[in-house]
């Protein structure tokens, strides 16, 4: 009689708990999604879906554990929170048929001076085009010194934001995209135009300010503001590709905006973007990262293979893609 009392005891307990907890979250998972376009913490909650996922399929595991009708319903309501985001992923590039070629883009983290492991990864060698974030000259001299690619944008590194491009093919232009802008957080887009077997390509490369306040949240807006001005003034007909550090995970509705707007491309995945950028505080796992860095291609461009490369003394991994230009 003692021992069921208790467990009464406890059941009236956690009940109440796990109710609480879900009602918390399923409010956290909905709000952040319907209010991100307007308040800066609802949006960095898409920095952290797959955690939140995580989290949400624990509860629902949770919740199963009393007897109670109503933390069950909680717990089917509470996984369809984890999991509806992941609903609105944007549709990725498909393949296409025509000339092929490499491009890998890569944060290569200012406080790391070591560019050995990066130029010693198979994928980065055999690599058409290579777009960096976060360059030092010890960096561009480097890579400039391993002879790999003939063609390179300026080495005036302040002037475009730390960026830097490689290439195995002819840059015929390059040019720094709305460079007038205010509010940016001095950054902006690097416009490049390659020659590819006859055919003109345009390559931006971007690295957007991270939105660590709501000052620079804003920031980061401003400069997808002027990416995607520039973008709706190219040719319908012209082969586009976008490689960077966006700073900005796919469940972002400001990502999706863009897409939609632009009618462009992303390559990651709709199911499961692979995180690109992870902490160093958390032992350098990747897995427990976030996917920030990617590569959005114009609607007549394929996608023949995507993938990631290894830990190279950076926060960020490569990202390797293998475009098809038709």
């Amino acid at each position: 009689m003692l021992s069921f009392l208790r467990c009464r005891h406890l059941a009236d307990f956690t009940v109440p708990l796990i109710t609480i907890v879900q009602l918390f979250y399923i409010a956290a998972q909905f709000g952040s999604h319907l209010l991100a376009r307007d308040l800066w913490a609802a949006d960095m909650a898409n920095f952290i879906r797959p955690h939140l996922l995580a989290a949400g399929i624990a509860l629902f595991a949770i919740s199963l554990v009393p007897r109670s009708r109503l933390t069950r319903a909680g717990a089917v309501i509470s996984l369809f929170a984890a999991i509806f985001p992941f609903v609105f992923l944007p549709t990725p590039a498909t393949g296409g048929g025509g000339s092929q070629f490499t491009i890998i883009s890569a944060n290569v983290l200012s406080d790391n001076r070591n560019p050995r492991p990066f130029l010693s990864i198979p994928e980065v060698a055999s690599s058409d085009i290579v777009v960096l974030q976060e360059m030092r000259p010890v960096w561009q001299d480097a890579l400039v010194k391993s002879g790999l690619w003939r063609f390179e944008s300026s080495r005036d590194l302040r002037a475009n934001t730390d960026m830097k491009v490689f290439s195995r093919f002819p840059i015929i232009s390059e040019q720094v995209v709305s460079q007038a802008s205010r509010d940016t957080g001095g950054r902006h887009p690097l416009r490049l135009e390659l020659l590819i077997e006859d055919r003109q390509v345009i390559l931006y490369a971007v690295h957007a300010q991270t939105p660590r306040r709501p000052s620079m949240w804003r920031e980061r807006a401003a400069y997808y503001r002027d990416l995607t001005q520039a973008l709706l003034q190219e040719d319908g007909d012209a082969a586009v590709v976008i490689a960077g550090d966006w700073n900005m995970p796919p469940w972002s509705p400001f990502f999706q905006d863009f897409l939609a707007e632009t009618g462009y491309r992303t390559t990651e995945s709709a199911w499961w973007p692979s995180p690109t950028r992870f902490s160093t505080r958390f032992g350098n796992i990747p897995a427990l990262g976030t996917p920030i860095d990617r590569i959005v291609i114009s609607p007549n461009m394929g996608l023949a293979s995507l993938g990631l490369g290894p830990r190279f003394q950076s926060n960020h991994l490569p990202v390797i893609a293998r475009l098809t230009l038709p």
